[in-house]
């Protein structure tokens, strides 16, 4: 078992840190297929590499041979805030170390505890880049309003792709398979074809429970007969080319004080569980990447009292200790930022229920 580093009570050598931070994917996200996520060393850079790439291509034009070529246009790009998706936690070490020695641990086992400590840090680094993915997902923008920051990333999803509605109230001006096909139909008109959608088990369960879904598939004797999930991808994929339906109900945590000296927990979703978001993925199945860069910690490095992980990890975890109060840090840190390849790839609605008459 390996020792503390220069005989100090919980900090841990550089070297334990580097096998943390190397694997931010989870293998139950359904979303980490769509947007995947990438180390680089310059946010802006690759964020414009990405845009000029994969938006919908320019043509260019015949020309005589002693005529001057059309001059193009690069794609703008809004990056004044991607470099500012700074995410960090820290926990105070030494408190941490004290309650676990009086609580009967030993000094011995006191290592892995610190460890796995830094390892929970790192993971809420990663939890806070999932809820940024879906958050583009479901709105079309990233809004950051915590720790003193209020800024919005805005993606350029245009605005009468966003605020959307699949009725399915008695009241809807349409069935629900016409206003899937005039979705469709729109979006091939833009220039980017749904091949998928993204929602909630409940909404999922909605569609199968339909009436104008179960007289398309299995005709009007069955109206009323729940349709199987088999038997309405296959309806969507043939109909309408969705082949890809998503379901996310996963939920994460947020500190929600104290009550009674005890951490509240509240528990939200990544994913509204009315929002339904129709895309086009390109033909590997993604709609964009998670850009992972460095964090300020890296600049200051030489400076830190401790250790830092230095192989360029997605997430760095470091240590420092301050002599008044006396204290030992432990915290985990990224620069994040989701990109979205096509802004005309996302259809954003959510599912609403119009009174009938």
């Amino acid at each position: 078992m390996p020792g503390f580093e220069n005989n100090i009570l919980g900090l841990v050598p550089k070297e334990e840190w580097l096998d943390i931070g190397f694997d931010v994917s989870r293998p139950n996200d359904p979303i980490d297929g769509l947007i995947g996520d990438i180390r680089t060393d310059n946010l802006v850079a690759y964020w414009e590499s990405i845009a000029a790439e994969y938006m919908v291509p320019l043509m260019a034009q015949f020309h005589g041979f002693d005529t001057e070529a059309q001059q193009t246009f690069r794609v703008p790009v809004d990056t004044h805030n991607i470099e500012k998706g700074l995410i960090k936690v820290k926990i105070n070490q030494s408190e941490r170390m004290r309650a676990l020695l009086r609580s009967g641990v030993k000094n011995d086992d006191l290592y892995d505890y610190v460890l796995n400590d830094g390892i929970r840090l790192a993971d809420q680094v990663v939890t806070r880049s999932k809820v940024a993915k879906n958050e583009m997902l479901a709105t079309g923008q990233i809004t950051i309003k915590e720790n003193n920051l209020d800024l919005v990333v805005d993606y350029g999803v245009p605005a009468a792709q966003k605020n959307l509605t699949i009725d399915f109230g008695a009241g809807a001006s349409a069935p629900v398979d016409e206003q899937l096909e005039e979705l469709v139909s729109t979006a091939i008109g833009n220039g980017a074809p749904i091949n998928g959608f993204i929602t909630s088990r409940a909404i999922l369960n909605k569609l199968r429970k339909n009436t104008a879904i179960q007289k398309a598939i299995n005709g009007n004797n069955m109206v009323g007969v729940l349709v199987s999930n088999a038997d309405l991808q296959a309806y969507l994929s043939t109909e309408y080319g969705i082949n890809q339906v998503i379901i996310n109900d996963l939920t994460y945590g947020i500190d929600g004080g104290l009550s009674n000296n005890r951490p509240v927990v509240t528990k939200k979703r990544y994913f509204p569980e009315n929002g339904i978001t129709f895309f086009s993925a390109n033909p590997n199945g993604k709609l964009g990447d998670g850009l992972w860069g460095d964090p300020p910690e890296t600049d200051v490095a030489q400076f830190l009292d401790g250790a830092t992980s230095s192989e360029s990890p997605y997430v760095y975890v470091s240590q420092w200790s301050e002599k008044d109060p006396a204290v030992l840090w432990t915290k985990a840190s990224a620069l994040f930022m989701p990109v979205l390849y096509n802004p005309n790839s996302l259809y954003i609605a959510e599912a609403i229920a119009t009174a009938g008459a």
